[in-house]
């Protein structure tokens, strides 16, 4: 039987089963790592930035992949640091903070990260807003955002017909709160529960225009079998985000 854990910082508890998690979804998270590498290799970045890193390894994965000298990662779960403090390497800094309170008088990155959804558990659209715009801060003349969201009209995921159903329903009534659902991670004979945010790509919008940012590219990546596709309804939404004064 499985054992449902139920608590505010699922992120601690997750912690232990984080990597058996990752290898569930190597397909998609190996094709958004792949997508990165792509983005950040067009001018290639001396320092680099990973806003919820959890354990540091994908991000240790894209920083070897484009040459990346210095690399920090910021995770506020103090259990997934400390997986991360366990294979910290050379040129590697660990920020114990949250995606909204990351510090800004740290220098500036010419990669900045935010994977697996990590903007989705923020809590309501002002924080959200205010960890991209932290990000915005953060980054190089020049540099880039990636980021990849839960996606709320992910036909792949829901069908079709359902995903109609809800476009119907949010561009009628638009109301951001549809999308806060309880996350459930199964993991062998444990299931962890939190918090979490399914997003539109008009709200991904809106949020990213707010933080002076604009979309400099955008795709649907399937959440099993990793595949790309042009077609926001097809997968989890990915974007790459530069400063719209640029």
């Amino acid at each position: 039987m499985n054992a449902l854990v139920m608590i505010d910082n699922s992120y601690d508890r997750l912690a232990p089963h984080y990597r058996a998690l990752s290898e569930q979804r190597a397909a998609y998270l190996a094709a958004v790592e792949g997508y990165v590498v792509q983005a950040a290799g067009r001018s290639p970045p001396d320092r680099m930035l990973d806003a919820g890193a959890g354990d540091g390894t994908r991000a240790r994965r894209i920083a070897a992949a484009i040459g990346v000298d210095e690399l920090v990662l910021a995770e506020p779960s103090e259990g997934m640091a400390a997986l991360a403090r366990s294979a910290s390497r050379d040129g590697e800094t660990i920020w114990p903070y949250a995606l909204e309170d990351l510090p800004l008088d740290e220098g500036k990155f010419g990669l900045i990260t935010c994977l697996w959804n990590v903007l989705g558990h923020v809590p309501g659209s002002a924080a959200r807003i205010a960890g991209l715009r932290r990000m915005a801060a953060l980054l190089a003349p020049g540099g880039l955002i990636v980021i990849d969201v839960n996606n709320r009209h992910n036909a792949a995921a829901y069908g079709q017909w359902r995903v109609l159903w809800r476009k119907l329903i949010d561009a009628a009534w638009p109301d951001e709160r549809r999308g806060d659902v309880t996350v459930t991670w199964k993991v062998g004979g444990t299931a962890v529960s939190g918090r979490g945010h399914l997003f539109t790509p008009a709200e991904v919008r809106r949020l990213v225009q707010s933080a002076g940012l604009r979309i400099a590219d955008e795709l649907a990546i399937d959440y099993v079998t990793g595949k790309q596709s042009r077609r926001l309804v097809d997968g989890q939404l990915v974007y790459s985000l530069e400063k719209a004064d640029t």
